[in-house]
């Protein structure tokens, strides 16, 4: 009996204790509905009998549907003391802010060695690093206008209406000349040769380049030399074949 309830009391004061230390946890700062901007030191505790390590996470308020994004965790645990440096202008200098201004909620998870964990949220942070749009002053307004209104001169025009002056235009660049063609070069005899490239180019400009006149003489002597060669050679047949028969003749009238 005295063993079952001291072991009682021992499982009883081990889980005071856990709750005990599960109190402790959380962010102190920021606190919630606190504005804040550029680096923002995240502290608190996260601490836990079977401690594994510890995770901080924000959500965007005005875009909820991007749910939680994880920016800092630790192996160590952590009593009243740094759980990360965070840098809420991140990106802000290409355009692209990792954290844009708006409504913000942080959230501190501290997981234990069986994989359980305790929340614990910071809620209604507002980040602002563009800060508020400055109001100008009368007189600069009235230098505004005044300078709108303006021309190019500083003369006021009648009514107060703005004039556009348009810039000079540059002057225009100075053509090129046109190139003068070669002159067309002459054959041998004095006479004007054919353009090949003129006349279209390649083998029908060559064909057009030949000189008809001589091509035709020189095609007909030709013509006359074959038919010469062919009556020799016709002559020289029949007078052959004449010879044999006479022989024949000759030679048959002997026997």
């Amino acid at each position: 009996m005295k063993v079952a309830f001291s072991l009682f009391l021992f499982i009883f004061g081990a889980w005071q204790s856990s709750l005990a230390v599960a109190q402790q946890n959380g962010i102190s700062t920021p606190t919630s509905g606190e504005i804040i901007s550029g680096v923002v030191t995240v502290t608190g505790t996260a601490v836990d009998p079977n401690y594994l390590r510890y995770e901080l996470a924000f959500r965007n308020e005005n875009n909820q549907a991007a749910g939680w994004i994880v920016f800092a965790e630790g192996n160590q645990p952590v009593n009243e003391g740094v759980l990360a440096i965070w840098d809420t202008t991140v990106g802000q200098n290409v355009g692209a802010p990792v954290f844009p201004d708006g409504r913000y909620r942080l959230r501190l998870r501290v997981v234990k060695t069986d994989y359980n964990y305790d929340e614990y949220f910071v809620t209604d942070l507002t980040i602002s690093n563009a800060g508020p749009t400055p109001v100008p002053t009368p007189d600069e307004t009235a230098l505004t206008v005044t300078a709108a209104a303006t021309g190019q001169n500083g003369a006021q025009p009648a009514g107060g209406t703005a004039v556009f002056n348009p810039p000079t235009p540059l002057p225009s660049l100075t053509p090129f000349p046109t190139p003068t063609p070669p002159p067309a070069p002459t054959s041998l005899t004095g006479e004007t040769t054919v353009d090949t490239v003129a006349t279209g180019g390649g083998v029908i400009g060559q064909l057009e380049a030949v000189d008809s006149g001589r091509f035709a003489s020189a095609f007909w002597s030709g013509v006359k030399v074959t038919v010469a060669l062919f009556g020799l050679l016709a002559a020289y047949l029949l007078l052959r074949q004449i010879g044999r028969r006479v022989w024949r003749k000759f030679w048959a009238g002997r026997h």
